[in-house]
């Protein structure tokens, strides 16, 4: 619209322009009507509130108006027979006569946004329609033209690209901003280094303290990185508490120089509402052109390293390598597998049967998940429960493996199996989740299922917290009178206070302490000590792995109640495990 307003305006102007240069004479000379029509051009003209001029062919002013005149604080006859040579500097000067020549030979209107003297001083920006001028032969004449001082919407448009472009709450240039500047950045260095940090933990810094802390800590870890950051340099916040360096160094020590020093920048306590914090990064780096020629494949290849640097152990910085790639294709491939199990329902459980030492009987069995690629061939738990719990598919995973667990465990008992025990593996990330409980409740009363047939095993890790919520939570799992198993136990952080202020029920010995017995000195000597540990806390124990005879008389002898390993049977489906449990082997008296 606003277009059309100035277009209008200038096409009068250059009707005026048109009548001057056929009286050729002095507006006061025009008699009658047109002299008349004439004044009302010109009280048109100083009445707009826009900057209008008229410009022969030699884009000599032959008329402007009051406002335009009083951007250069003079009268408009004064103006009269000058060009803009005489009124601004150099530079703005010919940008005008180039528009006047285009406008001119091109025998077209033209709109263009352009800088322009302000009646307050200074400059500032118009939106300017200039047309061409032509007498009643035809002849070009001049041009016309109309400026309307837009220099407020432009610092808003301005403010409201800044803002797109920029991280609100550490005032970092954002992904935008970065997609915007690579290719210029990569124009200007034929070598460079991309370097992807992730925050060490800041998620549970933001979960226990709360978003206020965790946002104050983002902010000052963005003026550390400005700091580290030269100016030739480029930092942007990528999203969350991700970073991006674009570091322009074409050596390899120089870059790991840098990552040394922006690792050490970071790790420095931070003080936050009179608290103290520390936290590190991760960092995964990628070379321009070797390990990439556009930004996203670069970003990519330095966030494979960043996961690696993590996976070594967090704080550390790390190059992209080829086969860093390969095994992200292979997780990805894995994560697809998993999210369409998880939707098609293709999952299956294996039991594995927990075998009574003293009497051989089946007691209960272990549910274990079971995934099939697209060839009909099983992918190892090893590589998608750890999967599982990086990419958050855990919880979806966990839900599905308890709620199958439990109508199999219904289905045994309505078959006579009733006094047989079913064990679950529970995630950390799982057991921490405020509706864990209240969900595995709704699941044991739909299956009608008392909650002392289901064991649950965690971790050490998990228990070793001892925090309020975890506490709270196995006091909650209790009451539903559901059974609470240590796996693994003695490869984490055995601890003795946490056995005696947990409601623990079993202590499950690692396959790793299990494979070398009799044998093994030390092996025996750590089997004993759990085996001692569970009957000074009056708790269950069951070997893990035993996969010969020597194995098994030894536990049995040793006092370790129950076991489950290859020797008495690999995990099998619901079917084959009942054959077993009808040859006899758990069938109640």
């Amino acid at each position: 619209m606003a277009y059309l307003v100035l277009l209008i305006l200038a096409m009068l102007l250059g009707g005026l322009l048109a009548a001057l240069w056929l009286r050729r004479r002095p507006a006061p000379e025009v008699e009658g009507r047109q002299r008349g029509l004439l004044a009302q051009q010109l009280a048109l003209m100083d009445s707009i509130d826009d900057l209008a001029w008229l410009k022969d062919t030699e884009s000599r002013f032959v008329l402007v108006n009051r406002k335009f005149a009083s951007v250069f604080n003079c009268t408009p006859d004064s103006l009269i027979g000058k060009t803009d040579r005489d009124l601004s500097p150099p530079e703005m000067a010919e940008h005008f006569l180039a528009e006047d020549r285009e406008v001119m030979q091109s025998g077209q209107p033209k709109r263009v946004v352009e800088k322009i003297h302000r009646e307050e001083g200074g400059f500032g920006w118009a939106e300017t329609i200039k047309v061409p001028v032509f007498d009643e032969t035809g002849s070009l004449i001049g041009t016309a033209g109309v400026a309307r001082d837009i220099t407020a919407r432009k610092a808003a448009e301005e403010q409201i690209s800044q803002q797109a472009r920029h991280d609100p709450l550490t005032g970092l240039p954002n992904r935008l901003y970065l997609a915007e500047r690579f290719e210029q950045y990569r124009a200007e260095h034929a070598q460079f280094a991309v370097l992807f940090l992730d925050l060490d933990n800041f998620k549970l810094i933001n979960d226990t303290d709360g978003h206020t802390v965790g946002d104050a800590l983002l902010q000052q870890i963005a003026l550390r990185l400005r700091g580290e950051v030269e100016d030739s340099g480029f930092v942007c916040r990528h999203g969350g508490d991700e970073f991006l360096i674009l570091y322009p160094s074409p050596h390899p020590l120089e870059v790991e120089s840098f990552a040394q020093r922006v690792a050490r920048a970071l790790v420095r306590p931070y003080l936050i509402a009179g608290n103290e914090y520390v936290i590190s990064a991760s960092i995964g780096m990628a070379s321009f052109p070797a390990q990439g020629e556009d930004r996203l494949t670069l970003i990519k290849h330095a966030d494979i390293a960043m996961y690696e640097a993590k996976r070594q152990g967090r704080n550390r910085f790390t190059w992209f390598a080829a086969p860093l790639a390969e095994q992200a294709a292979h997780k990805r491939k894995v994560e697809m597998q998993l999210r369409a199990a998880l939707e098609h329902e293709s999952l299956s459980l294996h039991f594995q049967p927990l075998i009574d030492l003293a009497s051989g009987r089946i007691i209960g069995a272990e549910a274990l998940v079971r995934m099939r690629a697209a060839d009909g061939s099983l992918v190892s738990p090893a590589s998608f429960i750890p999967l599982a719990e990086e990419t958050g598919l855990i919880l979806p995973l966990g839900d599905w493996i308890l709620s199958a667990a439990l109508r199999q465990l219904a289905q045994w008992r309505r078959a006579g199996w009733d006094d047989f025990v079913l064990a679950v593996n529970i995630s950390g990330i799982q057991f921490r989740q405020s509706q864990f409980v209240p969900r595995l409740a709704e699941m044991l009363e739909v299956c009608a299922v008392p909650g002392r047939f289901l064991e649950l095993e965690l971790t050490e890790g998990v228990l070793a917290e001892q925090s309020v919520d975890a506490i709270a939570g196995l006091q909650q799992l209790k009451a539903l009178g559901v059974r609470l198993a240590i796996d693994d136990f003695g490869t984490g952080y055995s601890s003795l206070s946490y056995l005696k202020r947990l409601p623990i029920d079993r202590l499950k010995i690692d396959r790793s302490f299990v494979d070398d017995l009799p044998g093994h000195a030390g092996d025996v000597a750590i089997t004993r000590s759990i085996v001692h540990i569970a009957r000074a806390f009056d708790l269950a124990v069951t070997a893990e792995g035993v996969e010969n005879q020597a194995q098994r008389d030894f536990l049995r002898e040793l006092g370790c109640q129950s076991a489950q390993g290859y020797w008495f049977s690999k995990p099998v489906p619901a079917e084959a495990l009942e054959v077993l449990l009808r040859e006899g082997h758990g069938r109640p008296a």
